[in-house]
């Protein structure tokens, strides 16, 4: 727990930390009530109070799958930042074990990540709500969650992936531009390139956005979550073997 508080400390003392989390939750914020406004606008009046009710969720949830990128800038600029400024040899002094180190930093980052899913996913709710409140949306039917879960695992992955591209390369813009390319830039090549597709599917964003039923449903939900978690450990894994 001590490696745990240590973590959290340095994380909440740094500037880029706060300004990845304000840009990444205004950012995402307004694109939710764009894109909620926008789509219930479309509804058919005959939508039934759960249809009304997964479609808030659903475009609330699109909105803050928007906000992995600053995530996962923040973490790679949580531990490059400690190489360049050389504190991660302080660090290792106070907590002479590697992986525990970057256990923690991952704890920290995770819970970071699911509360700032949180600043966009609760205000962007209760907006959708309100604007579709002709329709009378139930509280949240029993598949929401699945949209929920997806799109919060999305922020947390993208986050860890940061963090694991920041241990492996040691270099935040090195760090951040992969990321970019993992995320963005890999999945519209793989629209273009023979066989891109499948690749695609076998990259983050695929899996994401089937959870949060923006795509066809290729896989079996299980799988796509097992996709989208492995961006996650395998990276992580990796930056533990890297030291």
């Amino acid at each position: 727990m001590s490696a745990i508080a240590a973590e959290w400390i340095k994380l909440r003392t740094l500037r880029s930390t706060w300004w990845a989390l304000g840009v990444g939750v205004l950012v995402a914020l307004a694109m939710t009530v764009l894109g909620a406004s926008t789509v219930i606008a479309r509804w058919d009046p005959g939508r039934t109070g759960d249809q009304a009710a997964m479609g808030v969720v659903v475009a609330v949830y699109v909105g803050v799958v928007l906000a992995q990128l600053p995530f996962g800038m923040m973490g790679a600029m949580t531990i490059s930042g400690e190489y360049t400024s050389g504190m991660i040899d302080a660090t290792l002094v106070a907590t002479p074990s590697r992986g525990r180190v970057l256990a923690a930093k991952a704890v920290v980052l995770s819970g970071t990540a699911v509360a700032g899913s949180l600043l966009i996913a609760v205000p962007g709710y209760l907006y959708g709500r309100f604007l579709a409140a002709e329709y009378h949306p139930s509280l949240l039917p029993a598949g929401a969650w699945t949209v929920v879960a997806g799109g919060t695992l999305m922020i947390v992955v993208a986050t860890l992936l940061g963090l694991s591209l920041g241990v492996i390369l040691r270099n935040g813009a090195v760090a951040t531009a992969v990321l970019v390319t993992i995320v963005l830039l890999l999945p519209f090549a793989g629209l273009v390139l023979p066989g891109g597709v499948w690749v695609n599917r076998l990259l983050p964003g695929y899996p994401a956005l089937q959870l949060i039923e923006q795509v066809p449903a290729i896989m079996p939900t299980w799988a796509a979550f097992t996709v989208l978690a492995g961006w996650a450990v395998v990276p992580l894994l990796a930056a533990w073997r890297r030291g």
